[in-house]
């Protein structure tokens, strides 16, 4: 929801972006107490008009920017703001929705005042690191005194092949280091094919919209860069945001010809330091769903995230309920071809190694 974001989208995301905004009289002015930004898909699922908080592949977070002291009156303004353009579709699918009851009791009782129809269409967690309230954090296997000492002998063997860490906040050397990165992720196992080319650079509207959001985002003091260098030749970047006291961990890639040294893991670790000597941030969003993550294995606590398909029209309407009909099968039967899928590799494998 960072205007860096927004100003990216609006240029290179190559659909319609909506911004809804909800001001407050303030004295003689105004203050702005509600931000959602979304992506208009023009023919979803085949034929429907819906607005999305998935910008692209990219975005991790869905949930509305809203004034806590305001958030009913705050959803249904917000909601109305859409609503009341008529060129714009009245259907939101809300993806990586904050699962948090705070907001999500919220919501139902606005929709249900508006007689809206919702649906949650998917579920998803992903590790996360909190402050306890007292500042301090909880206990997980990162901070054992085994995991230190592996920290410690790590970086002396990065010393000696002189491999160097760099961190980068802001300034000209942030541009650098993102197109240095670009590299690195291409020609690792992101950019072959049979993991889906989910390499930025694989893309051609994802780069313009990547680099244009990490150098507003670093001016903005909201994106930093952590890298590893050998000589004058970058390595390895794990590439973090922060927003308020939320940290996100955006993308991670390193050259695979130091695989032995650990850079992956290293740069998670010395992330994750500054993290917890930052007593401005109190929670760090790893932006993976992965249980087998480095970050999975040492944070027990998960945040949960929703996809929740609304239809902001009060009372709703045909077309809303249509949709969520055919979101929720679309969305179950990739699943199942999915555990398919799955399922006869695995079988396959089985057979192959038993040969």
């Amino acid at each position: 929801m960072h205007p860096a974001v927004a100003l990216a989208a609006e240029r290179h995301a190559g659909r319609p972006v909506v911004v809804a905004l909800v001001w407050r009289a303030a004295g003689l002015g105004r203050v702005l107490v509600g931000a959602w930004l979304l992506g208009e898909f023009a023919e979803r699922r085949g034929f429907f008009r819906v607005l999305d908080t998935a910008l692209n592949r990219l975005v991790f977070a869905g949930t509305p920017v809203v004034d806590a002291g305001l958030v009913p009156d705050v959803l249904d303004k917000l909601l109305d703001v859409i609503v009341d353009q008529p060129n714009l579709p009245g259907i939101i699918v809300a993806s990586d929705l904050n699962a948090d009851e705070r907001l999500l009791s919220y919501l139902r009782e606005v929709l249900g005042r508006r007689r809206s129809r919702a649906m949650v269409v998917g579920r998803r967690r992903r590790a996360v690191l909190t402050r306890r309230s007292d500042g301090e954090l909880p206990e997980h296997p990162g901070a054992s005194a085994k995991q230190r000492q592996s920290f410690r002998r790590r970086s002396r063997r990065f010393a000696e092949a002189g491999i160097e860490h760099v961190a980068l906040m802001c300034g000209p050397e942030i541009a650098e280091a993102f197109r240095a990165f670009l590299e690195i992720e291409a020609g690792g196992w992101k950019g072959k094919q049979e993991y889906k080319g989910w390499a930025i650079r694989l893309d051609p509207k994802l780069e313009p919209f990547a680099t244009e959001m990490i150098e507003g985002l670093a001016r903005a003091g909201c994106a930093s860069i952590e890298g590893l260098r050998h000589g004058g030749r970058w390595i390895a970047f794990s590439i973090w945001l922060r927003s308020g006291s939320r940290a996100f961990g955006w993308k991670m890639a390193y050259d695979e010809a130091f695989t032995s040294f650990g850079p992956g893991r290293h740069l998670s670790e010395l992330v994750m330091a500054t993290f917890v000597f930052d007593p401005a941030l109190a929670d760090f969003d790893s932006c993976n769903g992965s249980e087998t993550s480095f970050h999975a294995a040492i944070w027990p606590e998960r945040l949960e995230l929703v996809d929740m398909i609304i239809d902001a029209r009060r009372g709703g309407s045909v077309s809303g309920t249509l949709f969520m009909i055919v979101e929720l099968a679309y969305r179950r039967g990739r699943g199942w071809l999915k555990a398919a899928r799955d399922t006869v590799r695995a079988r396959w494998h089985g057979l192959r190694l038993s040969r």
